[in-house]
Parts: C-alpha cells; structure tokens; sequence
C-alpha cells in the first residue's frame, strides 16, 4: 500500500467517525426534542433523563456487581459455546459419514427455542451462574459449529491434493492447510455468534437471577421505569460495542496475512 493511498484511507476513517457521531447527535437531539412534545415520557423517556439515571448507577455498587457478573457469564458462556462449536465441527469436517449421520441431529437440536429450553436448563443447573452460561452456550455453539463446519467442507481439495503430493501427514495438512483455509469462516462465526451470547445472558438472567443486568433490565420494565429500562439498553449497546470493537481488532490480527481487496486498500471503485 503506497503512502496516498494510506493517507487516504486513515481520512475515510476519520470522516466515517465524524458522520457516526453526528448522526447519534441528530438522533438524541429529534428524541429529546420530540420527548414531552409528541412523545409521552412515561414511554419514551428523554435522553437527558437517561444520561441522569446512568449518572446515579455508576455510583451504585451494585450496578457494578451486575455488570461484573454479567460479564463472567458472557465470557463463560461464549468461550465454551465457541470452543465447543469450532472443535465438534473440526471433527465432523474430518469424518464425513460421521457428519452425515449426526448432521440432521444437529439441525434439529437448533431449532429448539431457546427460551423454552431456559426453564429446562434452570431444572438441571438450578438458579445460578450455570444455567445462565449453559443458554448463552447452546447459542454460541451452533453458530460457530455451522460456520466452522463450512468452512472445513469448502477447503480446496486442489490445497490438500498437493500438500498429499508432497508428503504431508494428515496432522500437517490439517494444521497447515485445513485450519488456515477456515480461519476466516471461524472468525466470521465468532463474530456472528458473539450478540447471541449476550442474548442469552440477559434471557437467562431473565429468566432465573437475583442478579446481573438482565435482572436490572427485567426490574425496571416490570416496573414501568422506562427510563431506567432505556439505561440498561443503552449499557447493554455499549458494551457489545466494545466486545465487538475487540472481535474486530482480533479478526485483524489473526488474518493479517489475507491480502486486502481493492477498497480495504483504499483503491477506487469500479465503475
């Protein structure tokens, strides 16, 4: 990449941020104008009464203590559900009659609703940290399972042809062609799955917690606190923000090597 061509690319970048920020502005400004004069704020709340809430829960320990354990069981509940999802479809993806037969399997265990597998889940783990990580799991899984296994069935077989040809084991195709060929595929699957895992914390938390911000969240809406409801939202949106910018700095690292396409690199487009 030439240096223009960097430079541009790191303005684009600026200007990108600049039009982010001024259309959250424009949005906060129409909600609290509109706030009081055709939106009632016993439904929509206003964004400054909000900001005012927030203010007051940052100084309440127990706000922290909820994000905390919120965050121990995303965490938990998206590295077992990935782990687990990327490993079982390494495997099937080795062993094709095996995938044919536990495949339908599979895609039907996926189709259960997860908020009717929660109370389940509550019977066999009981009401604490476990249940909540095991649906935030069960969401991770299949996606990384089905992303990874796609990635493995798509490796080209010209790749492993050759690396046979050359007197590769097994062992060293997998490990030098078949898991490069499917990074993207997993990171792509990790990524996608990363919003579920919080989903499935705050449902599970919902569902069966006497803590965690998806009890905050579940508190104020039973009692008709919108404003502290669009609080908890607003937390919620940050931090999966944050986890994605994460992913995001992760996926770069990772595919550092993946050539990057003419607009990545800043060229212009085709006409």
């Amino acid at each position: 990449m030439s240096g223009h061509q960097l430079h541009k690319t790191d303005r684009d970048r600026i200007v990108v941020l600049i039009l982010r920020a001024l259309l959250a502005l424009a949005l906060l400004g129409v909600w609290q104008f509109g706030s009081g004069r055709f939106l009632d704020p016993f439904y929509f709340s206003s964004p400054l009464a909000v900001v005012k809430h927030l203010g007051v829960e940052f100084v309440t320990p127990g706000f922290w203590n909820d994000l905390r354990i919120t965050g121990i069981e995303l965490l938990l509940g998206f590295l077992f559900g990935a782990g687990a999802g990327v490993l079982v479809a390494m495997i099937l993806g080795r062993w094709r009659v095996l995938n044919e037969v536990l495949n339908p399997f599979f895609v039907a265990l996926n189709s259960i609703p997860r908020i009717a597998l929660g109370p389940l889940l509550v019977i066999w783990f009981g009401i604490d940290l476990t249940s909540t990580v095991a649906l935030a799991a069960s969401l991770v899984f299949f996606i990384t399972f089905f992303y990874t296994l796609a990635g493995v069935q798509n490796v080209d077989a010209g790749l492993i042809s050759v690396a046979r040809v050359q007197g590769a084991s097994n062992r060293q195709i997998f490990l030098k062609v078949i898991l490069p060929s499917s990074v993207l595929w997993i990171m792509t699957g990790l990524k996608t799955s990363l919003p579920f895992a919080l989903i499935g914390v705050i449902v599970g938390e919902f569902l069966a917690s006497a803590a965690g911000l998806g009890y905050r969240l579940n508190l104020y809406s039973t009692s008709y606190n919108t404003t502290g409801t669009m609080a908890m939202l607003v937390v919620l949106m940050v931090v999966m923000l944050f986890l994605n910018a994460c992913m995001d700095l992760l996926e770069r690292r990772v595919l550092r090597w993946r050539p990057q396409s003419g607009f990545e690199a800043g060229a212009p487009a085709p006409n």
